[in-house]
């Protein structure tokens, strides 16, 4: 498990470097809150959206990496792939999720992540789209050209409160669907 101070470190020793090689333009990085639990709905992929998200977020962030692109990012170190890859079904990226936002961090969650609604009715954690554009090259591993703009947009959180017991499968329901027009809103922006 990657501690709170490891991914601070890598927030301030990356966020110089990326600044330095593409034009990053970011918006409602205001919007962020800086304390509790929070989990960050990562729309867009690339090879630099994960590392651009942990160096611009004003926070450190643990990310959750699914699909595509954690096959693609398997190999690499945590601090560039993110800290925790879904291997299906994904228990111990739950468990460790689960852990971060018992102890009010905050995780971004990239790609398909089927316990995303248990997380949120057992933790009451805010949930925050974010949106990035521009993070990826022609293919999948390639990065974007340097001096390429980079966008990074986080929306307005969501505080989605379960209505009954959060353990209960109607109760997990109701979130996930709250959570998925969420992201659906974010994407249609």
């Amino acid at each position: 498990m990657i501690g709170f101070s490891r991914a601070a470190t890598f927030r301030n020793l990356s966020a110089p470097a990326l600044k330095a090689l593409y034009k990053i333009e970011e918006q409602g990085s205001d919007l962020v809150p800086m304390s509790g639990p929070l989990i960050l709905l990562i729309e867009g992929d690339g090879l630099l959206a994960v590392p651009l998200l942990k160096a611009i977020t004003p926070r450190p962030v643990h990310v959750v990496v699914s699909g595509a692109l954690g096959q693609v990012l398997a190999g690499h170190s945590s601090g560039f792939g993110g800290d925790l890859t879904l291997i299906p079904p994904g228990f111990e990226a739950t468990q460790e999720s689960f852990s971060y936002l018992q102890e009010g961090q905050a995780v971004g969650i990239m790609g398909e992540f089927p316990s995303l609604a248990y997380l949120v009715a057992m933790t009451g954690a805010l949930i925050q789209p974010v949106i990035i554009s521009g993070a990826g090259g022609k293919v999948a591993t390639d990065p974007p050209r340097p001096r390429s703009k980079v966008g990074i947009l986080y929306e307005a959180p969501l505080q989605i409160s379960p209505n009954g017991d959060p353990c209960a499968l109607a109760t997990l329901q109701q979130v996930g669907e709250q959570v998925r027009q969420a992201r659906v809103d974010a994407r249609t922006k």
